[in-house]
């Protein structure tokens, strides 16, 4: 039997954008999954969508807990891992969608390179209604090779930081080898970071091997109002998780 994935959703108050994201996990290609969802929701419609996919003839993959009180973003990601059972990891923002094939394409690097702990892809940008969203290839959007590629992870975490920019992209974009994170989700040097949570574990996952970059896009990013990242305070955490990243790349040599 082939490894077990853990595709870890993680969620709040978005049953439309849930039930979407679930479904794309639910078609995947690939046959060994696990599905966890971890729900801080207020209400019971997260849930009841949930229940539906149990009964469905694939739904015994899927693994439900709600939360008593909303533990928040960062923690409610931490639970998910915490829960997981696979070797390999991908979150899934409750928001986002995969595509189809996704975790199969990903884990034939896995199977084949036990160097890799984590792959990544180009994704698609689509708003609230799911329509494709043009976003210029600049930044984290940029392509950085014109085929899929195995870099080195010190070579991809040079690039980040020196350009503070995350080319691995979102936690819904990449796959990664659990035993390859050797702290908790979003932590870095024992520093707790809360905007860039996924760049830090990148750079984590990065320092015990190398990543692959797929040009294939694999993912779905939904842009919308309700994002965290659109928040007015988001700039000014995203400053302060920066200096956990200078003093990562002093520790380390990167600077």
């Amino acid at each position: 039997m082939k490894p077990l994935v853990s595709i870890l959703i993680p969620t709040y108050n978005r049953p439309d954008f849930f039930e979407q994201a679930l479904r794309s996990a639910m078609v995947q290609t690939y046959p060994n999954i696990e599905v966890i969802v971890s729900d801080n929701s207020t209400n019971k419609l997260t849930e009841q969508v949930v229940s539906r996919y149990q009964a469905t003839p694939r739904g015994s993959v899927i693994r439900y807990y709600h939360n008593p009180d909303n533990i928040g973003p960062i923690a409610n990601q931490q639970r998910c891992l915490n829960l997981a059972k696979g070797e390999f990891i991908n979150y899934l923002n409750d928001d986002d969608l995969f595509h189809p094939r996704k975790i199969e394409k990903m884990m034939y690097y896995f199977l084949t390179r036990p160097d890799v702990v984590l792959v990544t892809s180009q994704r698609r940008v689509i708003d609230a209604k799911g329509n494709r969203v043009y976003v210029p290839p600049l930044g984290t959007f940029k392509q950085l090779y014109p085929r899929d590629t195995i870099v080195g992870g010190r070579k991809l975490t040079r690039l980040m930081l020196s350009t503070q920019t995350n080319y691995i992209g979102e936690p819904t974009t990449a796959l990664f080898r659990r035993r390859a994170l050797t702290e908790p989700f979003g932590v870095l040097g024992g520093k707790q970071v809360f905007f860039a949570v996924d760049m830090a574990s990148w750079f984590n996952l990065m320092t015990h091997g190398n990543a692959v970059y797929m040009v294939q896009p694999l993912s779905y990013l939904r842009f919308h109002s309700d994002q965290l990242s659109q928040n007015e305070y988001a700039l000014k955490v995203a400053k302060m998780d920066y200096k956990v990243f200078e003093r990562f790349a002093q520790m380390h040599g990167y600077k």
